[in-house]
C-alpha cells in the first residue's frame, strides 16, 4: 500500500469520528407541509396549527411556498417545529438522504 493510500485512510477515519461530534442545526425540508393565512401573511407548521390565531383564509402549502410568499412564521411553536437542532454531522447526513428518519417524517405532518 503506498504512503497517500495510508494517510488518506487516516484522513477518513479521523473525519468519520469527527462527524459524531460535530453537533449542526437541521432545517425543515421545502417539501414539507404547511398552512398559510393569506390575511395575516404568517405560516403554521401542522403540530402548531391547533394553537394558532388564524382566520379562515387558509390554504395547504408546503415551507418552500410559504417563505416565497414572504410570510413569517405564526409562533415561536412554528419556528421551533422547524428546526432539529444538536444533529452529530453524521446523522445529519443519513437524514439528509433519507436513510434515517427525522422529525417532519411523523404522522402529525402529513
Amino acid at each position: 500500500m503506498n504512503k497517500w493510500a495510508k494517510i488518506s485512510g487516516i484522513l477518513f477515519i479521523l473525519l468519520f469520528i469527527s462527524g459524531f461530534f460535530i453537533p449542526i442545526q437541521l432545517e425543515a425540508p421545502p417539501h414539507v407541509r404547511m398552512i398559510v393565512d393569506h390575511p395575516y401573511h404568517v405560516y403554521v407548521s401542522p403540530p402548531c396549527f391547533n394553537d394558532a390565531d388564524l382566520t379562515n383564509y387558509l390554504q395547504e402549502t408546503d415551507y418552500k411556498t410559504a417563505k416565497e410568499l414572504g410570510y413569517e412564521p405564526e409562533s415561536s411553536c412554528t419556528e421551533t417545529s422547524l428546526v432539529e437542532e444538536s444533529v452529530p454531522l453524521n446523522i445529519a447526513l443519513l437524514k439528509m438522504i433519507g436513510v434515517v428518519a427525522t422529525k417532519w417524517d411523523a404522522s402529525v405532518w402529513e
